[in-house]
């Protein structure tokens, strides 16, 4: 019956007990003694029985409220062991995922690894290059024989691009819509589809004037070449761009002396102006006939002009020259990439050395913490287990008490009161920093290794970019 008293009394205990109650540092339950001591109603219980006279004086066994304290109590103590052993896991488990190994080896390699890289990126572009600089040194033979022929100097070509283009035509253009805008205000006068008819004509005459002027402006660039003969073509057209220019002047001059005259609508304007200009009669007879041969004329000279320096003045040069700056310049452009991606990989490399010595010293420090965490968590299991055998003590000791101090006289208390309760000892974990500090002292030397090795393998990386970026001189110098 004492035998199954106690199970019951375990079991209650158990179920109706004190729960675990976390919270604290590393997971450890909450031991609260006077909780502990009113949820058992310990001492209520204490002098109920010892006003019983319970227990008796000959029994050796504990009481059912000493075994709800020990079960209790004994439960907070097993729950801390556990806490303890976890919180042991953790740190034990951080301290060995932590090895400068693979850091210490990669920091070691980053050199030769930045060399093969380096060959790896000017391999893979060594055919695009190669044909990038035959290209250049066919165009470059080109325009040597080009001006060797021409007898011209080796000076660059003007390469007019396409904003200057831009602008000239603009130019063009206004001074054609100008010139059209001017003339048509005086044709419309004297014409039968009234101001409509007089701009369609002044806007023909305009875009004959720039136009012609304009291309034969460009032929006026033979004028330079080494050929007698295009050199001759050349004066030719200037003397026809001049003189064209000036014929559109002078018909321009007659539409505006003629056509204000006309009094028949139904007449032909143009066939009159012919007329009057074949009897050679003097078309500026006012100021406005005048002012329009001027701005027709010059119009057209301006228009002369910026066909003449439309590109360079030697007829074929700015051609043969541009194909030769393009191919030169496709040329610089694969060799500027590969600086680029050469200076990229040696950025990154250097940067992978910074960033390999700063996760080592922090894993270092990271180590040292845990290490340091270990040793509190070796003193907080401690102080929790010590309280757990206080607290144990202390309620046993207060049931006793109370259940003693209330007990008749004819009842002695039992003697086993005299005795502490004492739970089952547990493995206690092993907190011992021993292997861990040996542990420290190989990952040390490494970050030390780490930091002897960082300055030269800096300098190994930067000789080879060095190296690598003096291979692509000669290609673009030799062009």
């Amino acid at each position: 019956m004492s035998f199954l008293r106690k199970l019951l009394a375990a079991l209650k205990a158990f179920l109706f007990g004190e729960r675990v109650e976390t919270g604290e540092e590393g997971g450890f339950p909450k031991i609260d003694p006077e909780k502990i001591k009113a949820d058992l109603r310990v001492l209520e219980n204490a002098r109920a029985h010892g006003a019983s006279g319970i227990p008796d004086a000959r029994d050796t066994r504990l009481t059912e409220t000493e075994l709800q304290i020990m079960g209790t109590v004994g439960k907070l103590r097993a729950a801390t062991f556990k806490s303890g052993e976890r919180w042991l896991k953790q740190i034990q488990a951080r301290l060995d995922s932590i090895d400068l190994t693979q850091e210490t080896n990669h920091t070691v390699q980053l050199g030769e690894e930045f060399v093969r890289k380096a060959d790896s990126i000017l391999s893979q572009a060594d055919a695009e290059l190669q044909d990038e600089a035959r290209t250049t040194r066919a165009q470059k033979e080109i325009l040597d024989r080009f001006r060797s022929e021409n007898k011209l100097p080796d000076t660059p070509a003007k390469l007019a691009g396409w904003t200057d283009h831009a602008t000239k035509v603009g130019v063009l253009v206004l001074c054609c819509a100008l010139e059209a805008f001017a003339n048509s205000t005086f044709f419309a006068g004297g014409m039968q589809g009234g101001l409509l008819a007089g701009l369609m004509l002044a806007g023909l005459l305009a875009v004959a004037n720039i136009v012609g002027c304009f291309f034969v402006g460009r032929l006026f660039t033979n004028k330079n070449h080494v050929n007698s003969g295009r050199k001759t073509l050349g004066w030719v057209c200037g003397l026809f761009g001049v003189t064209w220019t000036l014929l559109v002047g002078c018909f321009v001059a007659y539409c505006r002396h003629v056509m204000p005259q006309i009094d028949d609508e139904t007449a032909n304007q143009l066939q009159l102006v012919w007329e009057s200009a074949s009897s050679l009669v003097s078309p500026f007879s006012d100021f406005e006939s005048i002012g329009l041969f001027v701005v027709t004329v010059i119009f057209g000279l301006l228009a002369l002009h910026h066909g003449y320096a439309w590109q360079d003045r030697y007829p074929g040069y700015s051609k043969v020259y541009g194909a030769y700056v393009d191919s030169y310049q496709s040329m610089v452009e694969v060799i500027d990439r590969l600086r680029e991606e050469l200076e990229l990989e040696k950025q990154t490399t250097l940067a992978q050395i910074d960033e390999n010595v700063k996760k080592a010293k922090q894993a270092i420090k990271r180590f040292k913490s845990n290490m340091n965490e270990k040793s509190v968590a070796e003193k907080k299991v401690t102080e929790h287990l010590v309280l757990a055998d206080n607290t144990i003590l202390a309620l046993t000791q207060a049931y006793r008490y109370e259940n003693q101090m209330v007990r008749p006289a004819d009842k002695p208390r039992p003697d086993y009161f005299n005795d502490d309760v004492v739970l089952e000892e547990q493995g206690f974990p092993d907190f011992s920093t021993e292997r861990d500090e040996d542990r420290l002292r190989v990952q040390e030397q490494m970050l030390s290794e780490m930091l002897a090795i960082e300055q030269p393998t800096r300098a190994k990386v930067q000789s080879s970019f060095t190296q690598k970026f003096d291979q692509l001189k000669p290609i673009e110098s030799q062009i």
